[in-house]
């Protein structure tokens, strides 16, 4: 019998460890998705200790459901506004960073202090800013003129806009990091080209700083829907999806099934449809950024071209 080589020695051991972790990811991930998928197509009763199947009953029970619906689109709604306005504040911020001024060391670490805290400290923070009585909005706007002595600023109108500018505030940090470190890569050369063409600050940006940070904010666009899409702690810490209903997003909603209602059946149907929307949601997205990357594949060289028979002419 031959020796075993060092490096066979090593992809024994790279194989143990793999196939460890592959059985740990069945324990802790697989059974529970399977036990869950058991559950959604039960009625159970825990009263009662009964169980019966429904197959697809719940399903079809959540897609009439009004609730559900309603909260559907609050989570929808929340995202596009958290995706929206976290894109323009982190990357304005990064472009006010990147600038030369005293100090820029110290916001630029500074600016992580949002993100770095957790979502429920950063409630309890926007709980306090909002507080009708003695909150720093108000506190602010009130001597001012523009805000009444106990402005109300979380109502069933305003309640879910509030909580999403709650967590820009908490996630754009993370996007400005990113957006910085991609600005600082980009040639000093193409500015003074631009600047030597007279092209002022707004086509700089749109000719120069954005063709130049699009994979990142690419990046961006796939990181932050996908967490504002499941943001649970946030919204149950600041305002546990009221007034009445204001505020209850799907997520919220899978809890109240199965933290006040014991509707666990519904609660692990809602779960996969909320799994469901956020898969096809994310498909639809990179299936729109493939077919811009091939359109630019395609229209390089014919621009080339073009340019090449301009010169020669």
């Amino acid at each position: 019998m031959k020796p075993r080589t060092l490096a066979q020695a090593d992809a024994g051991f790279a194989l143990k460890i793999i196939i460890g972790i592959i059985i740990f990811n069945a324990v802790i991930i697989a059974l529970p998705l399977f036990y869950a998928a058991w559950i959604s197509v039960h009625d159970r009763d825990v009263i009662l200790r009964t169980e019966e199947f429904i197959g697809a009953g719940h399903y079809s029970r959540l897609i009439a459901n009004a609730e559900a619906v309603s909260a559907m689109i609050a989570s929808l709604k929340f995202t596009l506004v958290a995706v929206i306005g976290s894109l323009v504040v982190g990357l304005g911020m990064a472009l006010v960073l990147n600038e030369e001024f005293p100090g820029r060391g110290f916001l630029r670490a500074a600016i992580l202090i949002p993100w770095a805290i957790s979502e429920v400290v950063t409630a309890t923070a926007w709980i306090f800013i909002l507080n009708p009585t003695f909150g720093a909005l108000t506190g602010v706007l009130h001597p001012l003129g523009l805000a009444a002595e106990n402005q109300v600023w979380i109502n069933e109108h305003t309640a879910l806009y509030w909580v999403a500018l709650a967590y820009i505030w908490h996630v754009a940090p993370l996007g400005a990091f990113f957006f910085l470190a991609a600005l600082q890569t980009i040639p000093d050369s193409l500015y003074q080209a631009a600047r030597l063409d007279q092209a002022g600050v707004v086509k700089r940006f749109f000719h120069v700083t954005l063709p130049q940070i699009r994979s990142t904010v690419m990046v961006v666009l796939v990181v932050v829907p996908v967490e504002a899409f499941r943001s649970f702690d946030l919204l149950f810490a600041m305002t546990r999806g009221g007034p009445g209903t204001a505020s209850q997003i799907f997520p919220m909603l899978i809890f109240r099934y199965t933290f006040e209602f014991s509707r666990y059946g519904l609660a692990a149907a809602a779960s996969f449809i909320l799994v469901a929307v956020g898969v096809i949601v994310t498909t639809l997205y990179f299936v729109i950024l493939m077919r811009r990357r091939r359109t630019v594949r395609i229209d390089a060289p014919q621009s080339a071209a073009l340019a090449g028979a301009g010169g020669a002419s």
